[in-house]
């Protein structure tokens, strides 16, 4: 996000129409516009987007809506013309202020429903901000073809971004209700929002249901063939984060996990003991975030990167057959 949006949709949770109004026609002008058709509209020295900026700091109210119509007949005069560019997905910036766009209207008048856990248990809430998300698609290579599920996925934040980023298949369980609830009108508001501004949804599902009941086929068959998993799992206890890793052993090769805390013990060793034990199948590398990644705290920390890679089984499989032998 950069420092404009900090600035406007960072403060807090209360929604300011101005603000929404400047950051959506500093989006258009920066991602639909050539530079020669921006010039029609000035930049932060001069013309319309001087205006704009100088009469919202002023709280200018008639002068910031005459600059509004202003930016408004130069951009309906290109779309009439077909000039404007067409995306094919948006970039970083657009997605947060679209993602913030659908967030106002749909969670943020109702955040205090998400304090309602019980402290300390596998449900406490906290979600994993765009900064981090942007990183993990980066370090995952999600592509248009890729599989995305978020395990424990909150109100669905991190499912939508990976979709409007990538335009790939994306889906969410979480078993808290609340929540939940909050991701599938976030969903709606979603579709509607990238709609209004061209751009395509990826293909996009939210349950309410326990990532753990592998009775729910229909996700846990979407699992089993997911590209990329994101797991926080920074809360869980060692039971919860023990059953999600024998799950783990239903999925393809090449499958990557993102997870806040690792599911391989740290001198974790292959041998003939432990070949058989699901960790054994992760190879695990582990990355640094920095501050304000996470909700949860505004310290730096970690995240890993588990790939299901059962070839370096091998030789130990290899080596057990020929002493049977």
């Amino acid at each position: 996000m950069n420092a404009r949006q900090d600035a406007l949709e960072d403060d807090d949770d209360e929604y300011h129409p101005v603000n929404d109004l400047y950051q959506t026609a500093f989006c258009i002008y920066e991602c639909y516009l050539t530079p020669e058709q921006q010039q029609r509209l000035g930049d932060s020295s001069h013309g319309v987007m001087r205006n704009l900026t100088k009469h919202r700091n002023r709280r200018n109210g008639p002068g910031f809506a005459k600059a509004v119509d202003d930016f408004n007949a130069v951009v309906l005069d290109l779309k009439a013309k077909g000039e404007l560019i067409k995306l094919r997905h948006p970039s970083y910036d657009l997605t947060c202020h679209i993602l913030y766009q659908v967030y106002s209207r749909t969670v943020a008048h109702q955040a205090d429903a998400l304090n309602n856990y019980q402290a300390f248990s596998n449900y406490v809430y906290g979600e994993i901000n765009a900064i981090l998300v942007r990183e993990f698609i980066e370090q995952t290579n999600i592509t248009s073809k890729s599989v995305f599920m978020d395990l424990g996925c909150g109100i669905g934040n991190v499912v939508l971004q990976v979709a409007a980023q990538t335009g790939c298949e994306s889906y969410g369980i979480e078993i808290m209700e609340t929540p939940c609830k909050l991701a599938k009108r976030q969903l709606k508001e979603y579709a509607t929002r990238m709609k209004a501004w061209c751009l395509p949804t990826g293909k996009v599902h939210f349950r309410h249901g326990d990532f753990l009941d592998t009775s729910a086929n229909d996700m846990y068959s979407t699992m089993t063939r997911a590209d990329v998993l994101l797991v926080n799992n920074y809360a869980f206890d060692a039971k919860t984060n023990h059953a999600l890793a024998q799950m783990f052993l239903d999925l393809k090769e090449g499958t990557k996990i993102i997870s806040l805390k690792s599911f391989v013990p740290k001198h974790h060793k292959i041998n003939q003991r432990t070949v058989t034990m699901p960790e054994s199948i992760l190879q695990v590398k582990e990355y640094e975030y920095f501050s304000e990644a996470v909700s949860w705290t505004n310290n730096s920390g970690v995240y890993y990167i588990s790939t299901i890679n059962r070839q370096r089984l091998k030789p130990f499989y290899d080596a057990m057959c020929a002493n049977v032998s």
